[in-house]
């Protein structure tokens, strides 16, 4: 049976990914995946010297409460430092 939950997709930099771990910590977030050394091209070009390379991070969760936390807490962190939030509808089999 196919359960309604919220993704949240992250994107930054490797050497970003500690900041958003404690962010994800002070959120009280268990739960993600990450998926290292990630690359693609958007409006700020592709990276052509291989030198940094990105962080994905997915959460899925229905607790809506704790994304308001999460994205009130990242924010500041994504304007600085730049990187992607991505919140969309899913759904996933409830095991």
């Amino acid at each position: 049976m196919l359960q309604s939950v919220k993704k949240i997709e992250i994107i930054v930099s490797d050497v970003e990914v500690p900041a958003v771990l404690k962010i994800l910590k002070k959120c009280q977030i268990k739960n993600f995946t990450i998926i290292n050394n990630i690359s693609g091209t958007g409006s700020h070009g592709n990276p052509s010297d291989g030198l940094l390379t990105n962080s994905y991070i997915m959460i899925i969760s229905n607790e809506l409460e704790l994304f308001e936390k999460l994205l009130k807490d990242i924010e500041p962190l994504l304007k600085k430092l730049g990187g992607i939030f991505i919140v969309s509808d899913a759904e996933w089999i409830a095991h």
